[in-house]
């Protein structure tokens, strides 16, 4: 990087860094002696050549009644300009200080106004469900009940090892299946199967025929659900997470009836 590119860097412009460059080749300078070694214009030339006399670069002073000027050694001229630039963060600084006052006025304000929604949250994103559920089951301390039914995020066995994480922190899961689109003695078997791999993580199992809703239940204080699209019917991933006691334990009683009308997985078997 040459020289003047290097006076930019720290603040000059290129003409200020070309006329100081060029105040340093000689003992003193006009401003016609300047205009002449330099590609700036005489009368563009004072301008430069006062704006370095004001930061520290250039001193001025009569020499026969003609104005000269001198450039001042780069150790003091380097030191004026971090002067500069320390009392612009000064002056920065005391005004910062002051609109932060103003700025946390008005946040604090806005954090005291109450939103009686704050406690809903709406998520449409496929990618950003299947984290929010992960974060539910981590977040879990004692209960999970879960309605599963289509559509899923992602296959049903991409999260037994999850589940197994939560039911070795003694964590209750009970899960209560649909089957119904599991119609072939295939499709059957392979729904077993794969429930088996839940409950032998720990898992309670059962099975009913249709569910009304995807449903998660965490701890009788969080609920995350999915509802058919009312005017379609169609099921849908649009998902509503709801941070309410209230509703969580009214839900769990909604859980509980369909537990207790639910097959067990040996009933299911034995039946099927």
């Amino acid at each position: 990087m040459d020289l003047i590119n290097q006076l930019q860097e720290i603040g000059l412009s290129k003409r200020e860094a070309e006329v100081y460059l060029a105040l340093l080749q000689k003992k003193e300078f006009t401003a016609p002696d300047i205009a002449k070694i330099t590609t700036i214009t005489r009368t563009k030339v004072y301008e430069i050549l006062q704006n370095l006399v004001k930061k520290g670069l250039c001193n001025e002073s009569y020499k026969d009644a003609v104005k000269v000027y001198r450039g001042v050694d780069p150790k003091i001229a380097i030191t004026n300009i971090l002067e500069i630039y320390q009392q612009e963060l000064e002056n920065k600084k005391k005004i910062a200080e002051n609109f932060e006052k103003a700025l946390s006025l008005i946040y604090t304000e806005n954090q005291s106004n109450y939103d009686p929604l704050d406690y809903i949250e709406v998520v449409k994103d496929k990618g950003q469900i299947k984290q929010r559920w992960l974060k539910l089951e981590a977040n879990t301390k004692k209960e999970l009940l879960i309605f599963t039914k289509a559509p899923y995020t992602g296959s049903l066995e991409d999260n037994i090892e999850d589940q197994n994480a939560i039911t070795s922190r003694k964590v209750k899961v009970k899960s209560i299946y649909e089957s119904k689109d599991v119609n072939s003695r295939k499709d059957k078997e392979e729904f077993v199967r794969i429930i088996e791999s839940y409950v032998s993580t720990g898992e309670e199992a059962r099975i009913i025929k249709q569910l009304p809703m995807k449903l998660v239940i965490s701890d009788e204080s969080v609920t995350m659900f999915a509802l058919n699209d009312p005017v379609s019917l169609q099921e849908s991933i649009t998902t509503l997470i709801v941070n309410h006691p209230s509703f969580a334990i009214a839900l769990k009683n909604v859980f509980n009836s369909y537990w207790e009308k639910g097959y067990t997985l040996k009933e299911y078997r034995d039946k099927f």
